[in-house]
């Protein structure tokens, strides 16, 4: 679907997948893309269809762009996000808007954005997965493969404050969420070490609510197509 949004001021897509079992209210998946994705980057990568019709659930994918799911000044990606994407999204289709039938799911920068929206909505979403997420937005920026440009980073994060506002042990530390919260990185990954960081700092602040997924791979496509059916079943239990 696309459609012209209030916040944005122009068209952004949504792919939506939705089972044909003709349940009233299914759950749902928000599934989250990284950076220079759009909606049909998970569809087209792995059988999103297909696990949508083996768990019965809802699948939602939104169109990000580069926006790294923040507020910036050339973007107000979270606030649409959060304030009319899915309110609008669980208006037209048939999905439960409990927090407990809800997940956000996402790899790389969308595992960040998952992170981060679900940490700051926990009204929203109980469980929250993310694949080679980008935990520390310091270290990306620094890491010699980081794919963003000074002058986009600068553009979504940037002073000294808003990278600091917009990390995500900050936000953890400022909310204290207690959802469930998986993270997957590959071995070969090259933010497996920031991810290392991040699965210590969630297991001594989340406990029994964290789990960590380690897996061979690396910061690509095939690690996280070939681990997507264990989140699924990771929602599931």
């Amino acid at each position: 679907m696309s459609y012209r949004t209030n916040y944005l001021h122009t068209y952004f897509k949504t792919t939506v997948v939705i089972p044909d079992s003709g349940k009233k209210e299914y759950k749902a998946v928000w599934l989250l893309h990284g950076y220079t994705g759009d909606d049909t980057a998970w569809i087209r990568h792995a059988n999103i269809e297909e696990l949508a019709r083996k768990h019965d659930w809802a699948v939602i994918m939104p169109e990000a762009r580069n926006a790294f799911y923040t507020d910036s000044d050339f973007i107000p990606y979270y606030s649409f996000f959060v304030k009319e994407l899915i309110p609008k999204i669980q208006g037209m289709f048939p999905i439960s808007s409990k927090p407990e039938d809800n997940y956000i799911v996402g790899s790389s920068m969308g595992g960040y954005g998952a992170l981060k929206i679900g940490f700051t909505n926990a009204d929203k979403f109980s469980k929250i997965a993310a694949l080679s997420p980008i935990t520390d937005i310091e270290k990306f920026r620094n890491n010699p493969q980081c794919p963003m440009d000074k002058k986009t980073f600068d553009s979504i994060f940037g002073t000294a404050k808003k990278i600091h506002d917009n990390q995500l042990a900050t936000i953890f530390n400022r909310l204290q969420p207690r959802q469930k919260v998986l993270t997957v990185c590959g071995d070969e990954d090259y933010m497996h070490e920031d991810n290392i960081m991040f699965k210590n700092f969630m297991t001594i602040h989340l406990t029994d609510n964290y789990t960590w997924m380690p897996v061979d791979g690396d910061h690509s496509w095939v690690t996280w197509v070939g681990n997507i059916d264990k989140v699924f079943k990771w929602l599931e239990n």
